[in-house]
């Protein structure tokens, strides 16, 4: 017997059947776009949204808060719980995989939001507009990339500007080319002067996910 629509939404979101159709349909790798939707990453991503929603009305913005996201990937299920947690006013997200870039721009005019998407290396692209005035970064793939003091060296970011960042010790993974050994050891890379979070998540096959955010 067919289950009614209420039923079958809850096995998967209208809005993400859209979105993985719009990958098969621009060629992407549908295996990255699945691991994209993973538990892992549902966990892991949901957990930086809930600490950051602490935070509101503190150390970030009640609401209409301006973010920009290092190596955001696809954007998708990130900006979901975002949105939920603390409100976008603007996001940019700044990728150098044309694709998923191709897929977040097409997904953020469904959703009818203030997206951007900027293809470059986030060491090396040239200062947007926003920068100055971004109130959050975030950075959940800091085992892809340079240490955070190497990225921004020459970013002129306000100074109340937040700082979250993800890592792991996934170091068999053969893109990972900046794990760390524990949380302390992120800590201690991601050059931040003033820590107001910091934490150890394990996730499936025993790995571990290490986040921090703070000031720089």
């Amino acid at each position: 017997m067919m289950k009614d629509t209420e039923v079958l939404n809850n096995i998967i979101d209208p809005f993400y059947w859209k979105f993985l159709r719009e990958l098969s349909k621009m060629e992407y790798n549908f295996e990255q776009a699945i691991i994209s939707l993973s538990p892992d990453q549902l966990k892991c991503k949901k957990w930086l949204a809930d600490e950051l929603k602490k935070m509101r009305g503190s150390f970030l913005p009640f609401d209409n808060t301006i973010i920009q996201l290092y190596g955001g990937w696809l954007g998708y299920p990130l900006i979901d719980f975002l949105e939920d947690s603390i409100g976008i006013g603007l996001l940019e997200n700044i990728d150098l995989d044309k694709k998923a870039l191709k897929a977040f721009a097409k997904m953020c005019y469904y959703k009818n939001k203030k997206y951007k998407a900027t293809y470059g290396d986030v060491k090396t692209i040239e200062k947007t507009p926003d920068w100055e005035r971004t109130d959050l970064v975030i950075n959940t793939s800091s085992e892809h990339m340079p240490d955070l003091p190497e990225l921004i060296a020459n970013k002129k970011y306000i100074k109340t500007c937040i700082f979250a960042l993800q890592s792991n010790n996934m170091f068999y993974v053969d893109d990972h080319i900046n794990c760390s050994i524990s949380e302390d050891d992120f800590v201690k890379k991601s050059g931040l002067s003033r820590i107001i979070y910091k934490g150890t998540k394990v996730m499936s096959n025993n790995y571990e996910r290490y986040m921090v955010i703070g000031l720089v």
